[in-house]
């Protein structure tokens, strides 16, 4: 296996770390999301923080996001069978348009809990890719050339 593919592999988990990292750090900015389910209904000096604080993160989270699944599409490039390519693909569009979709409904609105329940959502999903596609991605990359 040659060394470029094994780096491949770590930082694909190194990613995923720093995806599940942004997830758990968005949900931990808003103390009061099983409370409300709005923003509007907390307190009125802490709004601008946690909307700051949250549209960062999940600004961050969209661009790890859509950066890691253009570096798989990368790695996948020579050592992936056609099939998984194309399913894989179509899987990192499915996941964009529900980055899109969070990013549409905040800045609409800017409720934070709506955005934390949208990136949770995402996160079910990308673990489910991750399964599904991820896995088979790393055990053909590691596999002898």
């Amino acid at each position: 296996m040659p060394p470029i593919r094994s780096q491949a592999v770590e930082r694909i988990r190194r990613d995923h770390d720093t995806m599940i990292d942004l997830v758990r750090r968005i949900k931990a900015t808003c103390t009061q999301s099983d409370k409300v389910d709005n923003c509007n209904d907390c307190e009125l000096r802490q709004r601008p923080i946690c909307h700051g604080n949250i549209e960062e993160l999940v600004r961050a989270f969209v661009e790890v996001t859509l950066k890691h699944n253009l570096l798989e599409s990368v790695f996948m490039e020579s050592v992936v069978p056609h099939a998984h390519r194309i399913a894989h693909n179509q899987a990192h569009m499915e996941i964009a348009q529900q980055l899109k979709a969070i990013r549409l409904v905040f800045a609409e609105d800017g409720n934070c809990v709506l955005a934390i329940e949208g990136v949770d959502h995402v996160l079910e999903t990308l673990r489910t890719h991750a399964n599904d596609y991820d896995l088979p991605l790393e055990r053909y990359l590691l596999a002898p050339a």
